[in-house]
C-alpha cells in the first residue's frame, strides 16, 4: 500500500468517523456537538492532501457564499455599540466558518457511506424519542416537572431533527434505494416514519408542526403542477386545500371551546355552599377556563381548610411552578366546572392534586399527551389575557407578539442596513421604552422569528445577501432539481418564522452540518425529482449506482 493512498485512507475514516459520532450525538448533547465541529474542521485541515482526488480543485465559490454569512456579522461590528456583546454574537454564528470549511476540505463520501450516515442519524433521532418517552413515563421518579424536559436539547430544536428523518426515511422508501441492512426497508422504515408523527404531537412543537405541515403542502404543490393526470391533479389539489381547512378547522375548534362560555345571572346564582357559606363572585372578570368563569362560585375559607387536609402544598405557599398554590387551585377547578368549595375539593382526584401542586392550571394539560389540544389552547388563552390586560410577562405567545412590535420598529427606524451587530439588547431596551411597553427587562428580547432578527440586525441589504447566498449555491453545485435538499431547506424556512434558529448553538450547527453535507457529498442518485440516476424497470424504481 503506497503512503499517499494509506494517507487518503486514513483522511476517509476519520472523518467518516467524526460524522457518523456527529449524527449519533447530535439529539442527545451539546457540548458533544461543539467538540465534533472543531474536530471535523480540525481533521480537515491537518490531514487534508491536495492530491486526493476527491477534494475540490479550483476557487470555492460555494464555499465563500456560504462562510460571507459569518463576514455580514463582522461588516455589522461596524455599528456596534456594544463590543463585547458583538463578540459574543460572533462566537455564537462561528458554525458559518467552522462546519462548511470542515466538509469542503474533506474527502468526498461515497455513496454506501453517505447512505449509512443518515440511517444513523435517522436511528439516533428514534433513539432520542424512545429515551425521552422513558423519561416521560417516569417523570415524576426523575423529577420532570414539564414536558419539554424530556429531550436533552431543545425541544424546538430536536423536532426539526424529526421533520429531517421523516424526510430521509421516506426517500429510502420512494426512491427505491438498497437498505444496507439485510432486513426489508418497510419492516424498519414505516413503523419509524409513524412513531417519529406521533412523538412530534407528544412533544408539542407548535413551530416543529407548522414546519412539517408548510413543508408538506409545498410538496404536494409542486407535485400537483407536475401531474398530468385532471383525476390525479384534482386528488392532490383537494389535499392542499384539506391540509389548510383541517388545521385552521382545528384552532377555531379550541378557540370556540374557549370563548363558549356559561351564563351567570346575577339573579339566580346561589349565594352559598352546601356547608351555608356564602360565595363571592367578580362579575366583571372575565378571566375562564374551559367556557367556566374564574371568579364565580368562590369560598376561600372552605377551599383553604379543605385543600391543606387532602395536600402537603400550602394553600398559601407557592406550587411547583412558583406560583400561588391558591390562584393554580382556583384555576384548575374552575377547569373542571367544579365549585370552588369544600364539595368541590372533595371531587378532585389524586391525578388532580398531583397536578395542582406542580403548577398545572388546567385538566386538559394533564390528560391529553398526544394532542396539540393543550398547547393551543394555552396560546388562546394568553392572547385573551394579554388582550385583556395588556400584561405580556411570563406568557410566550404575548411576549412574542411584543418582541414582533419592538422588531418593526427599530426595522422602520433603520430599514436598509439595520442596527449591527451587538447592538440587539440596548437596540430592543430603547423600543420597549419607546412603545410603553408592560415587559419586564428580565423578559425583554428579540423577536423569535429569523427573518424578523435579520431584518433588525443587518436590514432590507443584508437579509437579501444572506437569503442570496444560501440559494445560489445549490444551483452552482447541481442541486436545482434535489428534492431531499430543498424539503430540509423548506422546514427549516417554516421554522424560521417561529423562531431564530440560525442564532443559536444547536439550531445552527444542525442546519449548516445538514446544508454542508448535502451540498458537496450528496451522491447523483438524490439530485432529481426521486433521482435523476433512476431508471423505471418493471414499474419498480432501482438506483444505478450501487448503495450497498
Amino acid at each position: 500500500m503506497s503512503p499517499g493512498f494509506a494517507s487518503d485512507f486514513l483522511r476517509e475514516r476519520v472523518f467518516f468517523a467524526g460524522l457518523l459520532l456527529f449524527v449519533i450525538f447530535l439529539p442527545f448533547s451539546e457540548a458533544l456537538v461543539s467538540i465534533l465541529s472543531v474536530f471535523l474542521l480540525l481533521q480537515a485541515l491537518i490531514l487534508r492532501s491536495w492530491n486526493h482526488p476527491s477534494v475540490p480543485r479550483g476557487r470555492p465559490v460555494s464555499l465563500l457564499m456560504i462562510t460571507s454569512v459569518f463576514l455580514i456579522y463582522i461588516l455589522g461590528m461596524g455599528f456596534t455599540r456594544d463590543p463585547a456583546f458583538a463578540l459574543y454574537e460572533l462566537k455564537k454564528v462561528v458554525f458559518w466558518i467552522v462546519i462548511p470549511v470542515a466538509f469542503y476540505y474533506s474527502p468526498r463520501l461515497e455513496p454506501p457511506r453517505f447512505n449509512l450516515l443518515l440511517l444513523c442519524f435517522i436511528a439516533a433521532v428514534t433513539a432520542a424519542s424512545l429515551e425521552a418517552t422513558v423519561r416521560f413515563l417516569f417523570r415524576e421518579q426523575l423529577g420532570i416537572t414539564g414536558f419539554r424536559e424530556i429531550i436533552h436539547i431543545s425541544h424546538i430544536r430536536y423536532s426539526f431533527q424529526v421533520i429531517l428523518a421523516l424526510i430521509l426515511a421516506g426517500w429510502f422508501m420512494a426512491a427505491g434505494t438498497p437498505f444496507p441492512l439485510r432486513v426489508r426497508k418497510a419492516l424498519f422504515l414505516v413503523p419509524v416514519m409513524l412513531w417519529l408523527l406521533l412523538f412530534l404531537l407528544l412533544l408539542k412543537s407548535v413551530t416543529g408542526v407548522i414546519a412539517l405541515l408548510g413543508m408538506v403542502w409545498v410538496f404536494l404543490l409542486v407535485l400537483a403542477f407536475r401531474q398530468r393526470q385532471p383525476l390525479q391533479r384534482g386528488v392532490l389539489a383537494a389535499a392542499l386545500v384539506l391540509l389548510v381547512l383541517a388545521p385552521v378547522g382545528y384552532v377555531w375548534k379550541v378557540w370556540h371551546d374557549f370563548h363558549d362560555s356559561e351564563t351567570l345571572d346575577p339573579e339566580q346564582v346561589d349565594c352559598f355552599t352546601l356547608s351555608g357559606n356564602p360565595y363571592s363572585f367578580d362579575f366583571s372578570a372575565r378571566d375562564r377556563e374551559n367556557g367556566h368563569w374564574v371568579h364565580a362560585y368562590l369560598c376561600v375559607d372552605e377551599l383553604r381548610r379543605e385543600w391543606n387536609k387532602v395536600s402537603s402544598v400550602d394553600f398559601d405557599s407557592p406550587d411547583g411552578g412558583g406560583y400561588p398554590c391558591s390562584a393554580t387551585l382556583i384555576r384548575y377547578m374552575t377547569s373542571k366546572g367544579l365549585r370552588k368549595d369544600s364539595a368541590g375539593v372533595s371531587q378532585l382526584t389524586p391525578t388532580d392534586i398531583k397536578a395542582i401542586e406542580r403548577g398545572i392550571a388546567n385538566h386538559i394539560y394533564v390528560n391529553r399527551s398526544f394532542s396539540l389540544y393543550p398547547r393551543i389552547y394555552e396560546t388562546i388563552w394568553e392572547y385573551d389575557y394579554y388582550t385583556r390586560l395588556g400584561d405580556p410577562n411570563h406568557q410566550s405567545f404575548s411576549q412574542r407578539l411584543e418582541f414582533v412590535k419592538a422588531s418593526l420598529l427599530l426595522i422602520g427606524k433603520r430599514p436598509w442596513l439595520g442596527i449591527g451587530t451587538g447592538n440587539w439588547k440596548l437596540a430592543y431596551a430603547e423600543a420597549y421604552h419607546e412603545m410603553n411597553s408592560r415587559l419586564d427587562p428580565d423578559n425583554q428580547g428579540p423577536s423569535h422569528n429569523q427573518y424578523l432578527n435579520y431584518l433588525v440586525k443587518f436590514g432590507v441589504v443584508g437579509f437579501l445577501a444572506i437569503m442570496g447566498v444560501l440559494l445560489i449555491p445549490l444551483f452552482r453545485e447541481g442541486h436545482r432539481k434535489n428534492l431531499v435538499f430543498w424539503l430540509f431547506l423548506i422546514s427549516i424556512g417554516f421554522a424560521n418564522f417561529g423562531d431564530a434558529n440560525l442564532e443559536t448553538h444547536m439550531g445552527l450547527s444542525f442546519f449548516t452540518f445538514f446544508y454542508s453535507l448535502f451540498l458537496w457529498h450528496m451522491p447523483p442518485s438524490f439530485r432529481g425529482a426521486l433521482g435523476e440516476e433512476t431508471v423505471k424497470k418493471g414499474g419498480v424504481s432501482q438506483v444505478k449506482e450501487v448503495t450497498g
